[in-house]
């Protein structure tokens, strides 16, 4: 009897375990997506891991030479931008922030406009600070000594590349200070001035340490879109990393040394993405229960005014202003020339339009998607599959290029009469779209679901509702404007992206990008004007969509 009852829990015990199991097996088709687009994204990414300890023909060649210069180049780029972001970019979101001005409501959104100028056609703009500077730099090398004159060389090329990539890249420092400073720190910096603190003192002791976690997340921003530049290094005669791959891949046509140059700028994004993890660690500086009320700015008399105004006025002139102002002057004096528009505006560049709408289109209607599996059932397993299928948007684009073609190789080589040649096609830049800018309407998507919260998703649920029709008539519909803009500034981005699509581009397959940057290799700065300005164009409208969908009510 004690056997049979033995027996009968053990029955009994399994009878209860097994569907336990079979939920922990079980596959559901959102969690199997999840799966398998995270794992389709990571595919180019891991792929140039692989290649991280395999040697070419020209490696030895390479850390013997030109190696160091390139690491060396690339350090000295990423601390200089670095420095030079965080003073344009916390002054003017303080002074914004906290006081009021003549100009406060117009710099409060055209501080933002740099972002939409790629820091290549600002290099041919500010290239011609270099050229300026040649009867000084002759003066110098007649005057004192080659030495000399190769010292100031440096110092001007190197100096002007540093000033125009932080005057073009300090609105992501500038966007995250004036959040954190409006809202998370509101409470403690209305405290501070009724305990009559100076203003010097309330921005030194209280703003900054508040704002110090969006200030560093803002600077690794800036430190990997320094990282990923191709255009801007190339035209000033900066090799660093990323050009190297270049170099190496297509110069010298080593593609084995070319990966492993990939891997270790993969490895340098990931010890950054650490460290920024490091230096954040858990602080939030998130006011609970704090309220909504902006923070109560205080007007500055005229002595005070006038610096507050050339202060947000600068930045601004410098990053912006100035370079569109050229660009016009350029585009006119093009289009005033007895030959016109020398502009190649074909069906290449019309399909380059095309494609960069349609894949803006529908990665944004994927990470939409994406966002609303992993919230229909939030396990540690999606949550930390997201995260990883935001991880291109931290890697260099010509690494994503060589680890896509890497994939697609592999699986043309494998000569499968049931596969198409994939290299050289539409569907393969598209996908690279894919793995490069997945994160920016992914992140759009969680924001935007979490404010709009999980009731009305739970009740059409309860209702009966299949997952997709909850996602199609109550989702989607309610998420319109923060797809809207996510889906704009994709489409911009893909416009502004250069390394990437000069890599994986179709043969004459011209996009807005490679046009300006091939105009201005020819030193026809007059006929690239017309096309950087329609990419600096797209970008203010996605800008001003961004901020008119994702803040409809927002205080300027």
């Amino acid at each position: 009897m004690d056997d049979a009852l033995s027996g009968e829990g053990i029955d009994r015990h399994e009878a209860a375990s097994r569907p336990r199991l079979k939920q922990l097996i079980r596959i559901s088709p959102w969690g199997a997506g999840v799966v398998f687009l995270s794992a389709l994204i990571c595919l180019p990414i891991v792929g140039v891991l692989l290649h991280l300890t395999d040697s070419g023909p020209e490696w030895t060649h390479l850390v013997e030479t030109v190696l160091p210069g390139y690491l060396l180049n690339t350090a000295v780029l990423v601390v200089s931008v670095t420095l030079v972001v965080l003073l344009l970019g916390i002054a003017p979101a303080w002074l914004v922030t906290v006081y009021e001005f003549p100009g406060r409501a117009f710099f409060s959104w055209a501080l933002i406009l740099p972002l939409a100028l790629p820091t290549y056609v600002a290099a041919f703009v500010y290239y011609q600070g270099p050229e300026a500077a040649i009867p000084f730099l002759i003066w110098v090398r007649t005057e004192i000594s080659v030495d000399a004159f190769i010292t100031a060389e440096l110092v001007i090329r190197y100096g002007l590349l540093i000033v125009m990539m932080g005057a073009v890249l300090f609105p992501y420092v500038y966007l995250a200070s004036r959040s954190a400073f409006s809202q998370q720190g509101r409470t403690l910096i209305e405290a501070a001035r009724c305990l009559g603190d100076s203003p010097g003192r309330i921005f030194f002791k209280v703003a900054i340490p508040l704002g110090r976690p969006a200030i560093v997340a803002g600077a690794a921003l800036v430190i990997m879109e320094v990282i990923n530049d191709y255009g801007a290094v190339h035209f000033f005669g900066v090799p660093t990393l990323t050009e190297g791959i270049f170099r190496t891949w297509f110069g010298m046509g080593d593609k084995v040394s070319a990966l492993r140059l990939a891997s270790i700028v993969m490895l340098g994004v990931a010890m950054l993405l650490i460290l920024e993890k490091l230096l954040r660690g858990r602080a939030r500086y998130v006011e609970a229960g704090a309220p909504t009320v902006p923070l109560a700015r205080v007007r500055l008399g005229r002595g005070k005014a006038v610096p507050a105004f050339l202060v947000c006025l600068f930045p601004l002139a410098l990053g912006f202003l100035y370079p569109v102002a050229r660009l016009t002057q350029w585009a006119w004096l093009n289009l005033t020339s007895e030959r016109g528009v020398s502009i190649p505006f074909g069906e290449s560049l019309l399909r380059g339009l095309a494609l960069a709408l349609g894949t803006a289109v529908i990665v944004t209607l994927l990470a939409a998607i994406f966002s609303f599996a992993v919230r229909l059932r939030e396990t540690p397993l999606r949550r930390g599959l997201s995260r990883l299928s935001g991880l291109g948007y931290a890697t260099p684009g010509a690494v994503i290029a060589v680890g896509v073609l890497v994939v697609f190789g592999a699986l043309d080589r494998l000569g499968n009469s049931f596969l198409p040649l994939f290299s050289g096609t539409l569907f393969v830049i598209g996908f690279a779209y894919l793995v490069r800018f997945f994160a920016i309407p992914l992140q759009l998507s969680h924001a935007a679901m979490d404010r709009l919260g999980s009731s009305l998703s739970e009740a059409s649920r309860l209702l009966g509702k299949a997952p997709m029709a909850t996602f199609m008539r109550i989702e989607l519909p309610l998420l319109r404007g923060p797809l809207i803009a996510a889906g704009m500034l994709l489409f911009v981005d893909i416009l502004k992206e250069l390394p990437l699509t000069l890599i994986l581009r179709p043969a004459n397959f011209e996009t807005l990008a490679t046009i300006s940057f091939s105009l201005a290799s020819e030193a026809r700065l007059q006929a690239c004007a017309v096309p950087s300005l329609m990419i600096v164009a797209a970008g203010a409208a996605g800008l001003i969509i961004m901020n008119r969908w994702l803040s409809p009510s927002a205080n300027p």
